[in-house]
C-alpha cells in the first residue's frame, strides 16, 4: 500500500490544491466578469449611440418646429395669409427661407390651406394648389386638431424631418405652416465623423429592407429577421466581424411623427480595443494565478515546517512515555506565544495531570483493594443472616396458616352463636305473649270477684286452665335461665369485647329465677284458691287483693320478659358482630399469609443475590489487582 504523506507534504500539497481551485475558480470568474462589464459597457455605448441619433433627430424636428412656430406667429404673414395674398406672401418669405436654407438647412417652406391642400410652397413658388391630403399626414392632422407636429414623415420626395404648426389671425384658424429640414446621407456621414462608429437606416420595403442611408455602403450586418424584430418594439445586440474587425451591431425602431415604427436604425461600433483588453486582462490574471500558486506553495513549505517541527517534538517525548519506562516527568519546550506553544503548554499540563491522576489512582487501587475483601467479608456475613431470616420467615408463614384456620373456626362459632341467640329472641317474644294473656285473665278475674260466689265452679275450672299456664311460665323461666347460662358461656368465650354481654345474661337468668318463684308462688296461691273455695265467699276481699298482686307479678313477667328479648336482641347482634370481625379477620390474615409469601419468595432472591455481590466482590479484588499491576509500569 502506498505510503500517506506527511503533515509538512500534505500542508503544501493542501495549500497548492487550495490555491489551484480557488486560481481555477476565480480567474475564470474574473475573466467572465470583465467580458460581462465589456459586454455592458458596449451594450450601454450602443444605447447612448443610439439615443444620441434619435436626439438629433429630434432635435432637427424641433428646430423644424421652432421655425414653423416664428412663422406661424408673425402678424404680416398671418394677415397675407388670411388675405390669400400669395405674391405678398411669397414676397416676405422669400428672403427668409434664403438664410434658413444657408443656416438650418431648410429644405422645404411651404404654407397650406386646410384641410392639406398647397397655397405656398417657398421653395418653388410656382407649384402651387395642389391637394396633399392622401400623404402628408402631419398636415391634415395640424389643421384638423390645430396642435404643432414635428417628426419623420415619408413624403414623395422620400423621407423629411417635418415640423407642421397651425397658423390663426385674430381668432381665426386660416391653415398651416411646415418647415422641412434635411435628412439623408449627409445625416449618416455627419454623425459617423462625430462619433466614430457607423450608422444606417433600414427601412421595410415588401418583403425586404431598403438602406435609406448608411455609412456601410451596401453592407447589412443585421438580418431581415434581426430586423423584423427590432422594428417590432424588440432592440437586438450582434457582435460579429466587419472584415477583420470584430464589430458590435445594434439594431433599435425608429418612430415618425405619430410615435409608428418607420425603419430600423443600426449602429455599429468597433470592438478591436475592449477584445484587446479581455486578452489583456486574462493574460494579467493567468500570471497573477501562477505567482499566487508559487507564493502559496513557499508559504505552505514555511508553515509545515513550523509546525512539524514541535510535533516531531511531542511525538518524540510520547514516544519515550509510551514505549520506553512510562517516565510522566518529561516535559516539552512551551516558550513562545503560537498555537505550538500553546500545544506543548497544554501536553505539559495533560502529562502533569496524568502523573497527578496515576498517583491518586495508585491510593485508590488499594483502597479499592481493602474495599474489595471487605465486600467479600460482609457479603458472606449478609448470606448467613439472609439464610437465618429465610428459614424464619418459612416459620411465620407456617403460623399465619394456623392462625388463619383458627379465624375461620371462630367466625364459623360466631355465626352458630348468632342463629342461637335468634332463636331466644323468638322464644321470648313467645313468653311476653303468654304473660299478656294472664294479666288479662286476672284482670277479667278481678272484676268478677263480687259474682265469685255465683260462679265458683267456674273458677275452679279456671284455676285449672292457670295451673297450664302457670306451667308454661315456669317451663320459659327454665329455658330463659338456661339461654342465659348459655350466653354467658359465649360472652365469657368472646373476652372482653363479652363482658358486657356476660352482666346482661346475668340479669336475664336473675329475672328467670324470680319469674320461676313468682309462678311457684302463684301457683300455692292456686291450690290455697281450690282448697278454701268453700270459704271464697268469706274471704273475696283476701282473693281480689291477691289477685291485684298477680296483675302486678305478671306486668314484672312481662316487663322481664322485654328485658329478655333485648337482651337477646344485642346478644344477636354481638354475635354478628363477632362473625363479620371473625371474617374480616380471617381476610387479613389470608393477606399477611400471601404477604409472608412474598417476603419468603424475596429473602431467597435476595440470597441469590448476595451469592452475585459476593462473586462480584472477588471479581473486584481481582480487577484491583490488574490496575495495580498497570500502574507499576509508570513512573512518578
Amino acid at each position: 500500500m502506498l505510503r500517506k504523506p506527511n503533515i509538512r507534504n500534505r500542508i503544501i500539497i493542501g495549500i497548492s490544491l487550495l490555491v489551484s481551485l480557488l486560481m481555477a475558480f476565480i480567474l475564470p470568474l474574473i475573466i467572465i466578469q470583465f467580458s460581462k462589464a465589456i459586454d455592458s459597457a458596449e451594450l450601454r455605448q450602443l444605447e447612448e449611440l443610439n439615443e444620441t441619433a434619435i436626439t438629433e433627430l429630434n432635435a432637427s424636428g424641433r428646430l423644424a418646429k421652432a421655425l414653423a412656430s416664428v412663422v406661424s406667429l408673425t402678424p404680416q404673414f398671418q394677415q397675407a395669409f388670411a388675405q390669400q395674398d400669395r405674391e405678398a406672401l411669397a414676397n416676405a418669405t422669400l428672403p427668409i427661407f434664403k438664410v434658413m436654407k444657408e443656416k438650418f438647412g431648410a429644405r422645404q417652406f411651404q404654407f397650406h390651406n386646410p384641410p392639406a391642400t398647397s397655397f405656398l410652397r417657398v421653395h418653388k413658388p410656382a407649384k402651387f394648389g395642389d391637394d396633399l391630403s392622401s400623404f402628408r399626414h402631419t398636415v391634415v392632422e395640424t389643421n384638423s386638431r390645430r396642435q404643432p407636429v414635428m417628426g419623420l414623415e415619408r413624403g414623395v420626395a422620400g423621407i423629411g424631418i417635418r415640423g407642421v404648426v397651425p397658423v390663426a389671425f385674430q381668432g381665426q384658424h386660416l391653415g398651416s405652416v411646415e418647415f422641412g429640414l434635411s435628412f439623408g446621407q449627409a445625416f449618416f456621414d455627419r454623425f459617423k465623423a462625430t462619433h466614430v462608429v457607423d450608422v444606417a437606416l433600414h427601412l421595410p420595403d415588401g418583403s425586404g429592407w431598403k438602406a435609406f442611408g448608411s455609412t456601410l455602403k451596401e453592407t447589412r450586418l443585421g438580418t431581415d429577421e434581426q430586423l423584423a424584430t427590432a422594428f417590432s418594439g424588440q432592440p437586438q445586440v450582434v457582435q460579429t466581424q466587419l472584415g477583420d474587425a470584430p464589430v458590435a451591431v445594434y439594431l433599435h425602431s425608429v418612430s415618425d411623427y405619430s410615435g409608428k415604427p418607420m425603419g430600423v436604425l443600426e449602429v455599429v461600433m468597433d470592438r478591436s480595443d475592449n477584445l484587446a483588453m479581455v486578452t489583456q486582462m486574462r493574460n494579467t490574471v493567468i500570471l497573477v494565478g501562477l505567482a499566487a500558486l508559487a507564493i502559496g506553495i513557499a508559504v505552505a513549505w514555511i508553515i509545515g515546517r513550523g509546525i512539524t517541527r514541535p510535533i516531531e517534538a511531542t511525538t518524540a517525548t510520547m514516544t519515550n512515555i509510551a514505549d520506553g519506562d512510562g517516565d510522566l516527568t518529561l516535559r516539552l519546550d512551551d516558550r513562545g506565544h503560537d498555537e505550538l506553544a500553546d500545544l506543548a503548554r497544554a501536553f505539559n499540563r495533560f502529562a502533569a495531570k496524568v502523573h497527578n491522576t496515576i498517583g491518586e489512582v495508585t491510593g485508590v487501587a488499594r483502597q479499592l483493594d481493602d474495599a474489595a475483601h471487605q465486600l467479600a467479608s460482609i457479603t458472606g456475613d449478609t448470606k448467613q443472616g439472609m439464610d437465618r431470616q429465610l428459614q424464619e420467615t418459612e416459620q411465620a408463614a407456617t403460623a399465619m396458616n394456623q392462625m388463619s384456620a383458627t379465624v375461620e373456626e371462630v367466625a364459623q362459632n360466631a355465626t352458630l352463636a348468632a342463629d342461637s341467640a335468634q332463636n331466644a329472641d323468638t322464644a321470648t317474644d313467645a313468653g311476653k305473649e303468654v304473660v299478656t294473656s294472664v294479666s288479662g285473665s286476672i284482670h277479667r278475674l278481678s272484676s268478677e270477684i263480687d259474682g265469685a260466689v255465683t260462679v265458683i265452679r267456674d273458677l275452679e275450672q279456671e284455676t285449672g286452665r292457670i295451673d297450664g299456664v302457670l306451667e308454661v311460665i315456669r317451663n320459659i323461666a327454665e329455658q330463659t335461665n338456661l339461654l342465659a347460662l348459655n350466653a354467658a358461656i359465649e360472652a365469657a368465650r368472646a373476652g372482653d369485647q363479652g363482658r358486657g354481654f356476660a352482666v346482661v345474661a346475668d340479669e336475664v337468668r336473675t329475672l328467670a329465677s324470680r319469674t320461676q318463684t313468682s309462678t311457684q308462688e302463684i301457683q300455692q296461691m292456686i291450690e290455697q284458691l281450690q282448697s278454701q273455695s268453700a270459704r271464697a265467699v268469706s274471704v273475696m276481699d283476701s282473693s281480689r287483693h291477691t289477685s291485684e298482686q298477680c296483675v302486678a307479678l305478671a306486668g314484672s313477667a312481662d316487663q322481664a320478659l322485654g328485658e329478655i328479648s333485648l337482651a337477646v336482641s344485642s346478644i344477636t347482634e354481638m354475635n354478628m358482630q363477632i362473625a363479620s370481625a371473625a371474617n374480616e379477620q380471617s381476610a387479613v390474615s389470608n393477606e399477611i399469609n400471601k404477604n409472608v409469601t412474598n417476603i419468603n419468595e424475596i429473602v431467597a432472591e435476595t440470597g441469590q443475590q448476595t451469592d452475585r455481590a459476593a462473586q462480584a466482590g472477588k471479581d473486584l479484588a481481582r480487577l484491583s489487582d490488574n490496575l495495580a499491576r498497570l500502574i507499576s509500569q509508570f513512573k512518578l
